[in-house]
């Protein structure tokens, strides 16, 4: 479960990589346009990690509901998600600061 979450949100953040990348060698618009367009992407991205969570959070309700987890394993699980998916929304927002118009334009 909690390696599931770690790989997705890997994904997740290798995806919003390759989406800026693609976005900042468009050669049509201007930069800002761009940035604004990569900053929508990050949005998107942030919103998948949100998601990631709350399936761990609902997945880690449901293991204690079926006496799977015990309360304290369930709260490890979320504890894990939490971080999880914050270093992940991190990382969308390093990526996407380097796609700022002034470097776009450079």
């Amino acid at each position: 479960m909690n390696t599931e979450t770690k790989f997705e949100s890997v994904l997740t953040v290798r995806s919003f990589a390759y989406v800026a990348k693609q976005l900042a060698r468009t050669p049509e618009g201007a930069p800002a346009a761009r940035y604004e367009q990569i900053l929508g992407e990050a949005d998107k991205h942030r919103s998948a990690l949100r998601l990631l969570r709350r399936d761990a959070f609902d997945t880690a309700a449901q293991g204690q509901r079926d006496g799977l987890l015990t309360r304290a394993e369930a709260e490890r699980i979320r504890q894990s998600a939490i971080a999880t998916v914050a270093q992940a929304e991190h990382l969308i927002s390093r990526i996407a600061a380097q796609y700022a118009p002034q470097r776009l334009a450079a």
